[in-house]
């Protein structure tokens, strides 16, 4: 026999009005905080939320509020509480783009993926050596003994970035990176 569960109310949603907003603040059933703000019968959106932080939830009302009672309208309010995170998504957003220009421009990342055996992780081959310093100007091309698995084995192990051709994707050169010039020089010396 089963056993019967007591039934657990939820606390009561509080409404307080500061300034010209209405505040509601309660509880979700999924032990969150949820809090709505009104402007007369309108339902402002950019002011309400849910959270399970209580910490960032009592934050958000206390802000709300405190400004309410200023007496900013609920536009002022929304550009006050909602300005830092447009602001932290826009860094973001800049951080990302950035870090996305400087991998692709630095080669820091494999056109080709690495292979179970760890064949990315030794040593040049003579082939591959050779068709390194056959490069010109920082590219290596497909021709007189350099093959395109060649050049598919130095992209794997990020010595430069595949230039395709065709609907197959047919690999015609390599432009080397830092790491491939650097190989090219180590010879060199």
């Amino acid at each position: 026999m089963q056993a019967i569960k007591p039934f657990v109310s939820m606390p009561a949603p509080v409404t307080k009005k500061y300034g010209h907003l209405t505040v509601t603040a309660s509880r979700t059933v999924e032990g969150g905080y949820a809090i709505n703000v009104y402007a007369g019968a309108e339902r402002i959106d950019a002011l309400c939320s849910t959270t399970a932080d209580r910490d960032l939830y009592r934050a958000r009302y206390a802000a709300i509020r405190d400004h309410a009672r200023q007496g900013h309208t609920a536009e002022q309010v929304a550009a006050h509480i909602n300005a830092p995170a447009v602001a932290a998504v826009a860094e973001a957003e800049q951080v990302i783009t950035r870090s996305l220009a400087d991998i692709a421009t630095t080669g820091q990342f494999r056109q080709v993926r690495p292979t179970m055996a760890g064949a990315h992780l030794t040593p040049l081959t003579g082939p591959q050596q050779k068709a390194i310093n056959a490069h010109r100007a920082g590219v290596v091309y497909v021709g007189d003994g350099i093959t395109a698995a060649t050049l598919r084995a130095l992209a794997r192990k990020g010595y430069g970035t595949l230039t395709f051709e065709g609907r197959r994707k047919r690999v015609v050169s390599l432009a080397l990176t830092k790491q491939g010039m650097a190989a090219v020089k180590a010879v060199a010396a």
